[in-house]
């Protein structure tokens, strides 16, 4: 059961972001299966972890991407991923404590994050991206953005 739809409206234009938040979709999905169907306590752990290490390399590609680029949201979008890390930490804490109950309402809140946190803080950063390449362009100026 598929549980993080991916949808066009999340597309952002950029390939590397884009193809990174699918890829984000699909492990909360393998994530989600991996629930339903009961699987081990060990493999929702493996499945998980990787998850988590995806999500916080996303997160300092974007940090990286922002701050590169002076982006004025960058604080209020780092304080957002900074909101789901801790989070993701005390998950994980739990997950390797065996204390955490494996219901779906651990997919539901990373389903519901990512589509929201993409709509709104990755999508506004997007296009302060595109807004910079345009400016850089009038100028006469090549950018990499």
């Amino acid at each position: 059961m598929t549980i993080a739809v991916w949808k066009t409206e999340y597309l952002t234009g950029d390939l590397h972001v884009d193809q990174e938040h699918q890829e984000l979709f699909e492990m909360v999905n393998s994530l989600h299966d991996a629930i339903l169907r009961a699987a081990p306590y060990s493999v929702v752990q493996e499945i998980f972890a990787d998850l988590a290490s995806h999500t916080v390399k996303h997160f300092q590609t974007e940090e990286r991407l922002m701050q590169v680029s002076n982006y004025p949201g960058c604080d209020r979008h780092k304080q957002s991923h900074d909101g789901l890390v801790s989070k993701v930490k005390t998950l994980s804490q739990q997950l390797d404590n065996q204390t955490l109950p494996l219901s779906i309402r651990l997919t539901e809140f990373l389903a519901e994050w990512l589509a929201h946190h993409i709509q709104g803080e990755d999508q506004n950063m997007i296009r302060f991206f595109r807004e910079q390449t345009k400016l850089y362009h009038s100028a006469g100026v090549r950018s990499s953005l």
